[in-house]
C-alpha cells in the first residue's frame, strides 16, 4: 500500500521471463491522455507511464496509454479501451482499465476510491449485459496490484 511496493514490483518485474516495456511516454502524451479521460493520473500511474509506458511479462500485460493511436485496437491501451467502453457500455468515468483477466473480468483503477496517498484502488469488474458490476477489490493501489501479479509469476 505504498510507493515502496510500486518500486519493488517494477524491480521484480524486470527479473520475470519475457519482461517488456514500451520505454515511457512523453509529458505531452500523458497530459493528452488525462484530458481525454477527464482524470489526473496518480503519482504511481504517472511514474509508470513516464518510465515504462506499458508492462508485459510471461503472459501478463499491464496496459499503457497511447492517446494518438487511432487503430481501434483496444487491448493494451487504457485510453482507447476506456473511451470505447464509456461510449458503448457506459463504463464509469472514474474507471481506467489496466489488465484483462481473459475471463470477462477486467482490472480497473478506480479513481472514485482514493487511498490516503491519493492513489486509486484496483477493482475487478465485468459488464453483466446491462451495467458494470464490481466483482471484488484487488488491491489498495496500482503498485500493490503489480506486486501481486509479479509475485504470482515468481512463485510459479
Amino acid at each position: 500500500m505504498s510507493y515502496t511496493n510500486f518500486i519493488k514490483a517494477m524491480e521484480l518485474a524486470s527479473k520475470c521471463r519475457f519482461y517488456t516495456t514500451a520505454g515511457g511516454k512523453t509529458e505531452e502524451e500523458i497530459k493528452m491522455s488525462e484530458k481525454m479521460l477527464g482524470i489526473c493520473f496518480s503519482n504511481q500511474c504517472r511514474e509508470f507511464y513516464e518510465k515504462y509506458g506499458y508492462l508485459s511479462f510471461l503472459g501478463t500485460e499491464i496496459y499503457g496509454i497511447d492517446p494518438k493511436d487511432d487503430s481501434e485496437i483496444l487491448e493494451g491501451n487504457s485510453v482507447a479501451y476506456a473511451l470505447n467502453d464509456r461510449k458503448e457500455y457506459n463504463l464509469p468515468k472514474e474507471w481506467v482499465p489496466i489488465y484483462n483477466f481473459d475471463d470477462g473480468n477486467i482490472a480497473y483503477l478506480d479513481y472514485s476510491s482514493l487511498n490516503v496517498e491519493k492513489e486509486p484502488g484496483v477493482i475487478m469488474a465485468f459488464y453483466n449485459g446491462e451495467k458494470y458490476e464490481i466483482a471484488e477489490t484487488l488491491a489498495e493501489d496500482f503498485g500493490d496490484f503489480i506486486l501481486q501479479l509479479v509475485q504470482e509469476q515468481i512463485e510459479d
